[in-house]
């Protein structure tokens, strides 16, 4: 991984994967799929812990068109987003133990349907979670029966910043098993959010395909966004 914008990214595709199959056989982590939201909180004063939390994962893909599109004219580089409904979509099919915690039974189920119609040999387990904050969750007991299903990879789904830090503390407690911190990507395979066609992600206009799908929360997203992107693009561009 190298760092764009104070954060570790890997832009080589081929090369997540393999971390993160790799680590899957044999060890554990958590990977997170950044986006600007999560960029935008990583470089917020009160928000270091984030920062930490990021670079001490695993791996981190870009998750945010733009955030690629930004750091190639700086760095004079092509690099590329992998966003976490594509990762999803893909390896949710591996034919291994998968155990999604967070999001809802009948997102669950549905995907569970979507699997089983492809042919798929993957085991699906779920584990569902009461709202709460981060800090207010039994990871002990959350981690021993993670432990006890032992799959592959862990799909956490609590929306960001909320699943990292989640993910950060759970770590300790997992035997094995890599988690994902996808959020939404299980509501776009499960259909409950209308999937972003392909050549909006290619034209990188996801995040007005977005407003139109769930106006409320990508509008507020949006002024976070025109507020603080300035600063972090001026500082990254001085510093090269």
């Amino acid at each position: 991984m190298e760092k764009y914008f104070k954060i570790q990214f890997e832009f080589d595709h081929k090369k997540l994967e393999q971390t993160i199959i790799e680590t899957s056989e044999k060890g554990k982590g958590y990977c997170c799929f950044i986006d600007s939201n999560m960029l935008i909180e990583a470089h917020k004063k009160r928000d270091n812990e984030i920062l930490d939390i990021l670079n001490n994962s695993l791996i981190n893909s870009c998750d945010g068109s733009y955030i690629a599109k930004f750091a190639s004219l700086i760095y004079h580089k092509s690099l590329k987003s992998y966003n976490g409904p594509q990762f999803f979509n893909k390896f949710i099919l591996h034919p291994v133990k998968h155990c999604i915690v967070g999001n809802t039974d009948n997102v669950f189920q549905k995907i569970k349907r979507k699997v089983e119609r492809s042919h798929k040999d993957s085991e699906l387990h779920f584990i569902p979670l009461p709202y709460m904050e981060p800090n207010q969750f039994d990871y002990i007991s959350i981690a021993r029966h993670i432990n006890t299903i032992q799959p592959r990879y862990i799909w956490i789904s609590l929306g960001a910043p909320k699943q990292e830090i989640f993910m950060s503390k759970l770590l300790p407690h997992l035997n094995s098993g890599v988690m994902l911190g996808v959020g939404a990507a299980l509501n776009y395979f499960s259909g409950d959010i209308r999937d972003i066609p392909h050549w909006i992600t290619k034209l990188n206009l996801i995040w007005i395909y977005r407003i139109f799908t769930e106006p409320k929360k990508q509008l507020s997203r949006v002024c976070k966004i025109i507020r603080y992107y300035p600063r972090i693009f001026f500082l990254e561009n001085s510093e090269t």
